[in-house]
């Protein structure tokens, strides 16, 4: 019973009847399981019967009602949720999360028990009250009083995440608050978030930005920065920086001392946040001395490009024998202020050698098409589609989508028939999108040649690739995203090996073996089955034997799981998504996307809270050992296994 709902949300089939079914079983595992699967595949027949499951005896199976709603976004389905948020604690916590999913029409839902919620209920509604527009300032700021540190949390990260300006000056004077000021470590309470005071003075320091304080704020809030940029938590420092930058060159002397800070994340986040400042050249070369990290100094090159400025870097570091480095000034290329410049550095780097450097070239080139002189540089991007590398094509491909049209679509249909042959499906899935915004476009330019060779094409056995066929009539014999469902032995294996032994409480763990030290998964196996199969096949395969983080952001995600060892690699096929109700707290690992249903080898390590993640990205695991590590990473630090632990 419990495989069949995993098959039916496997394929995203709209098969009512298994999951009904499945929802009126005694066993309250299959219920829940079922539950979340109606609104996965965004079953919203099944409606009726979730708002039946709010009052599941089972706290787990009426959770995920809750949820589920939120995923379907039923309106019809406000007042039971309402009701839900007086129901315990694990159930109004999803209850006030799907009024958030919901919007706009749930803002009397959301705002008019918030003062009188318990904590963790009224955390979950702050946050829903950070995605309404506009957010409700006057309740929000009333929540940034009192002793519940949660409550307070997520009332400055309502105010921050939203940037509400009506907030500024609360948070200021919050900053002042004795119980803020503890250097605690990373806590965690009832609630789904971290909630130390050191989290608070981060949201704090991401609120105060320049177009949000405005003229009349900005001297308090640079004062309050200025403080930030030296607290003991490097998380609130790094935000403190990025915010100090919005105000221009008066931050430019904090920012050239932030290059100093013991934490390399810090010096990494003062290097990138010096764009568009203008600083004298033998500053830049002093600031370029200070620190010889890769990721440190690509952050002074793009920054030193961003703003105009000529430093050796833009002519050295294309002929240097480290692929990083060409692509890194391939990257920074995209973000010079003139074309001329721009393309001049990039087009350097088209016939590089090393097919990443060559997709960050032409991503570049891409950058300034708009610009005068773009037909020279859109024909550039055109011979692209003929690269020998899936993702330099499909980057090609999709720089030009936008702006589609049919003179290009036998290029088109040529890239698209090479793509036949890569391991990856980017390029095939750009070539389709690109055929139907030409068609969306200029189909009154399409030759009656050009019409038979794309009706002729052969519908894709890739659910992705068919997707994108969608709204072309002449692709409208291809069938639906549906996918094709394994054998049912293959479900029945999943559950045996990954959700009974989660329910029997031996979760399977993994340890990830990176330079900076362990750092070890609990892999949440009723949450996400598929992707946990996935991970773990992968990792028992040696898929993830020395590849590196590829893409570190400082206080937000460490990300790997590419060989390709640029962010565009992974296993060769995608499994489903499997949204759930974990929260992306600190430690919590997703699943890296491009799209829904993308997910394949890639995932991510979040480096703090960030519930703009929630239900957007499958939570597959959570880090019980090793935070100090994970802390720790660089962007290009190796990985030189994952080992599933016994």
């Amino acid at each position: 019973e419990y495989a069949r709902v995993l098959a039916v949300a496997d394929a995203r089939m709209p098969d009512s009847a298994t999951l009904h079914a499945a929802m009126r079983s005694k066993s309250a595992p299959v219920r829940a399981a079922a539950t979340l699967a109606a609104g996965q595949v965004h079953l919203r027949v099944a409606a009726p019967m979730l708002r039946v499951l709010l009052r599941d005896a089972d706290t787990a199976v009426a959770a995920r009602a809750a949820f589920s709603l939120g995923l379907l976004h039923d309106t019809a389905s406000i007042a039971s949720l309402d009701s839900a948020l007086a129901a315990s604690a694990t159930v109004a916590r999803e209850a006030a999360f799907a009024l958030g999913e919901i919007g706009e029409p749930a803002r009397a839902a959301i705002t008019a028990p918030m003062a009188s919620a318990a904590p963790p209920v009224r955390s979950e509604l702050l946050l829903a009250a950070a995605k309404l527009r506009p957010v409700p300032a006057p309740t929000v700021i009333a929540a940034l009083a009192g002793p519940d540190l949660c409550v307070r949390w997520a009332a400055a990260y309502a105010l921050a995440r939203p940037r509400v300006a009506a907030g500024v000056s609360a948070l200021v004077a919050l900053l002042d608050d004795a119980s803020l000021q503890a250097v605690d470590p990373h806590v965690r309470s009832e609630g789904s978030y971290e909630c130390a005071p050191s989290e608070i003075r981060a949201q704090i320091a991401r609120a105060l930005v320049r177009p949000v304080t405005g003229d009349s704020l900005a001297a308090r809030a640079t004062v309050a920065l200025r403080r930030l940029v030296a607290d003991p938590a490097a998380h609130v420092r790094i935000n403190a920086l990025r915010s100090i930058a919005t105000f221009g060159d008066s931050g430019v002397a904090v920012l050239v001392a932030a290059t100093r800070d013991p934490d390399p994340n810090v010096r990494i986040a003062a290097a990138q946040s010096l764009a568009g400042r203008r600083l004298a050249g033998d500053l830049w070369a002093s600031l370029w001395n200070a620190d010889t990290s890769l990721m440190y100094r690509r952050g002074l090159l793009e920054s030193a490009t961003r703003s105009g400025v000529v430093i050796p870097a833009q002519s050295t570091w294309g002929a240097a024998g480290d692929w990083h480095m060409r692509a890194a000034l391939a990257d920074a290329a995209a973000l010079a202020p003139s074309a001329a410049r721009g393309t001049g550095i990039a087009e350097s780097l088209l016939a590089d050698p090393d097919p990443r450097v060559r997709q960050s070239a032409v991503a570049a080139v891409a950058a300034f098409l708009d610009s005068t002189g773009g037909a020279s540089r859109r024909a550039t991007v055109v011979r692209s589609l003929r690269d020998p590398d899936f993702f330099v094509r499909a980057t090609a491909i999709l720089a030009l989508a936008d702006s589609a049209r049919a003179s290009e679509v036998p290029a088109v249909l040529a890239s698209y028939a090479l793509a036949a042959r890569d391991s990856g499906n980017d390029a095939r899935i750009a070539a389709i999108r690109y055929l139907t915004s030409a068609w969306r476009r200029d189909s009154a330019s399409f030759s009656d040649s050009v019409r038979m060779a794309v009706s002729a094409l052969r519908p894709s056995d890739d659910p992705l690739v068919r997707a994108e066929a969608n709204g072309n009539p002449l692709l409208a014999g291809w069938p639906g995203t549906e996918g094709v469902a394994r054998p049912a032995r293959w479900y029945e294996g999943v559950v045996r090996d990954i959700v009974a032994a989660t329910l029997a409480g031996a979760p399977l763990r993994a340890r990830i073996e990176t330079a900076r030290g362990p750092i070890t998964l609990e892999l949440l196996g009723v949450d996400a089955p598929l992707t946990v199969e996935n991970f773990v096949r992968l990792a028992r395969s040696g898929f993830y034997r020395n590849v590196h983080f590829h893409r570190v952001v400082p206080n937000f995600v460490a990300q790997d799981g590419d060989p390709r060892g640029d962010g565009n690699g992974g296993p060769g096929y995608a499994i489903r998504d499997e949204l759930n109700l974990q929260r992306y707290s600190r430690g919590a690992v997703g699943m890296a996307l491009s799209g829904p249903d993308t997910g394949g080898s890639q995932y991510f390590l979040t480096l703090s809270p960030q519930p703009h993640l929630d239900a957007r990205y499958t939570i597959f695991a959570r880090v019980v050992a090793g935070e100090d590590a994970m802390d720790r990473l660089l962007q290009g630090d190796a990985i030189s296994n994952i080992v599933v632990l016994p």
